[in-house]
């Protein structure tokens, strides 16, 4: 089983993406939509498929690694996923920027030295730390692929320096990770005043470089899809218990980050992990339940979700803005029809770029 695709893994891919797609197709936080804020109260929680897409990636990854010889192997399999679709999805928003951005909307976009962290995966806040020249991403949706690499970096660390006891490590090690950014924060605003300055400076470098290395606020979302591939890959096994301990932990260590960094928004991350948790709980338990995701056009859209991520946000927004006119009373259907649009595109860059490019780096 572990060498076969699992259905209902795309399909979750699926809710994440369509979830992401509205979220910034109707979300007129960038620009004036012709829509205007129709759709806001009922997309704007979209943003919450990133998280949905971290469950989901700890649950793969785990898997991946299991079916890897080596660290190397795996980085280039990894490496051979991404860079095809996000070479050639940087181009083209940077192509269509130019042609499309009278406004100047999407400045960064416009800018060829921002294919550097974009083609790098690597936050542009190290870029400029270390060049001393000021970075952004090409798209700023881009942000959540520094975090799967982070996660990637640590995850297949840990894996290849014990595999026999990787799930105790990640977890002790995933935990401790999520917690080490608390170290700085409380030790500072209890003791700043009573402590050497060398100390406070320490601290204070460490407390910047969590907002670089952001990993340690979103691995727990990660961690949880490891919990959820061991119950999935051993559902009837003794572990299980330890498994479920495990994901207690974790769930406190998330509430307890919920609470302290996005206290405003509490409520819609209770509730909306506790829908994924749900949906990973019933792929493990109850798989039948969600035969109804099961549909080939889900699958298929969860499969190519990856180049819908990456080319949606600012090509979809330009799109909108310029061509919505010419539906005249239906211009509130432009979101739909730019989602569909971005659809084709991925389908067609997957079957025919990005397959084919990954074979040719995996030789």
């Amino acid at each position: 089983m572990a060498n076969n695709r699992i259905a209902l893994i795309d399909s979750f891919r699926f809710i994440a993406i369509v979830f992401v797609l509205f979220y910034h197709l109707t979300n007129p936080w960038v620009a004036k939509y012709p829509h205007q804020d129709f759709f806001v109260h009922i997309f704007k929680y979209g943003y919450l498929g990133v998280y949905f897409f971290f469950i989901i990636s700890g649950f793969v990854i785990c898997n991946t690694l299991e079916n890897t010889t080596s660290i190397g192997s795996f980085f280039r399999k990894r490496f051979a996923r991404l860079f095809p679709a996000m070479l050639l999805c940087t181009i083209l928003i940077f192509l269509i920027v130019h042609l499309l951005d009278n406004e100047n909307q999407f400045v960064n976009s416009g800018q060829i030295a921002n294919f550097l962290p974009s083609l790098t995966f690597i936050n542009p806040k190290l870029w400029t730390l270390l060049t001393g020249r000021n970075f952004n991403w090409i798209n700023g949706s881009y942000w959540s692929l520094w975090v799967e690499v982070q996660f990637y970096i640590i995850v297949s660390g840990v894996y290849f320096f014990n595999t026999l006891h990787f799930r105790r490590n990640i977890f002790i090690i995933g935990i401790g990770i999520a917690l080490s950014k608390y170290i700085p924060i409380q030790v500072l605003n209890h003791y700043e005043r009573s402590l050497p300055g060398s100390v406070t400076a320490f601290l204070g470098s460490w407390r910047f470089y969590n907002e670089i290395f952001n990993i340690t606020f979103f691995i727990n979302w990660f961690l949880c899809g490891a919990v959820f591939h061991y119950l999935y890959m051993g559902v009837k096994n003794s572990s299980s218990l330890i498994n479920i301990a495990w994901l207690l932990a974790i769930v406190l260590c998330m509430v307890k980050d919920l609470n302290d960094f996005f206290s405003d928004k509490f409520w819609e991350f209770i509730i909306a992990g506790s829908i994924m948790f749900a949906l990973f709980l019933l792929l493990i338990y109850y798989e039948r339940s969600l035969s109804f995701l099961q549909r080939s056009f889900i699958c298929r859209i969860g499969v190519i979700s990856y180049s819908i991520y990456l080319i949606h946000e600012q090509i979809g927004i330009l799109l909108i803005n310029k061509y919505e006119g010419l539906l005249g009373k239906w211009n509130g259907l432009s979101p739909f029809i730019v989602i569909i649009i971005v659809i084709c595109y991925a389908e067609v860059s997957y079957r025919f770029y990005e397959k084919k490019m990954s074979k040719i780096l995996n030789k």
